[in-house]
């Protein structure tokens, strides 16, 4: 009978010392995790070039030391890469030879290819690629919020050669933040996100230019109101960070488009024909599918 190794884990995974965490980036994921794994006891760092961002996470608590450049050496179990994800790949490279043998690196990009085939020749520390399906159109650390992932899906791309125990014991510290956990190939991963993340960013665009522009002297925006309000909110978010999303999976959001523009002509064609039933079934299909969401 063939002995397994048991594979080697830093010593916060096996309950050897207290688990230490950097952060890398502290906008308003990085910022959210690290008040999130302050208040289950973990001693937490970050790296951020943004000083009063440092200094904001350390009045709360947060954290117990910050740089404003990666440290040589960094003696933690998990490294969080919360970055804008043009960031993602270089920071990995970095990071990887600074920590310790069996410690895990994650990410929290809403785009998966790129930073996981990053990882194909990982040595002696792991990858779990991760998403929090829970941001915001708020940016900055200022916007930090300890229970950002509760109640949220928290997506997970594990890399092949991650062990079951890695996995395992961090699916369990985002069941603790209260997250409920997802697991996706990278690529299912990013054509599924395009549907349900990237294209509602779109359409949020196109409203507001639609209202803005589609009448002479933008007069429909004067009658805006809570509806208008809600579904153009994200244009609110960063448009660097957006611009990098659409480009990078540029792919996957045109299928999902072309997915969204075929509905549209269904609802289309319906109100053309006057079909007061089929829009009666359109509007309950669409209840039905919200409704698995709220779940």
């Amino acid at each position: 009978m063939e002995n397994k190794q048991r594979p080697v884990l830093s010593k916060g995974w096996t309950g050897e010392r207290n688990p230490r965490a950097c952060i890398i980036g502290l906008g308003l994921i990085g910022g959210s995790w690290a008040g999130a794994l302050s208040g289950q006891g973990w001693s937490v760092s970050a790296v951020d070039c943004n000083e009063d961002s440092l200094a904001s996470a350390k009045s709360r608590g947060w954290i117990r030391e910050g740089w404003q450049v990666i440290p040589e050496a960094l003696d933690v179990d998990l490294v969080i890469l919360a970055t804008p994800i043009a960031l993602l790949t270089e920071l990995l490279n970095q990071i990887k030879g600074r920590i310790p043998v069996g410690s895990l690196i994650t990410d929290v990009g809403s785009i998966k290819k790129e930073i996981c085939q990053t990882t194909e020749n990982l040595e002696s520390v792991y990858f779990i690629g991760g998403h929090p399906m829970a941001g915001s159109e708020q940016r900055g650390f200022e916007a930090s919020n300890p229970n950002l992932f509760e109640g949220y899906p928290y997506v997970l791309t594990p890399h092949p050669l991650c062990p079951q125990e890695m996995i395992v014991s961090f699916s369990e510290l985002l069941d603790s933040l209260g997250a409920r956990v997802i697991y996706r190939e990278y690529e299912e991963h990013d054509h599924q996100v395009a549907l349900v993340s990237h294209v509602p960013h779109l359409l949020s665009l196109a409203l507001a230019l639609a209202a803005a522009e589609g009448f002479p002297e933008g007069k429909p925006l004067e009658l805006a109101g809570r509806s208008f309000r809600e579904i153009t909110r994200l244009v609110d978010s960063s448009p660097e960070m957006w611009r990098d999303i659409i480009l990078r999976n540029s792919s996957a959001i045109l299928y999902a488009l072309d997915i969204w523009e075929d509905k549209l002509r269904e609802i289309r064609g319906a109100i053309e024909r006057t079909d007061e039933e089929e829009i009666i079934k359109v509007f309950e299909r669409a209840q039905s599918a919200r409704g698995r969401v709220l779940k």
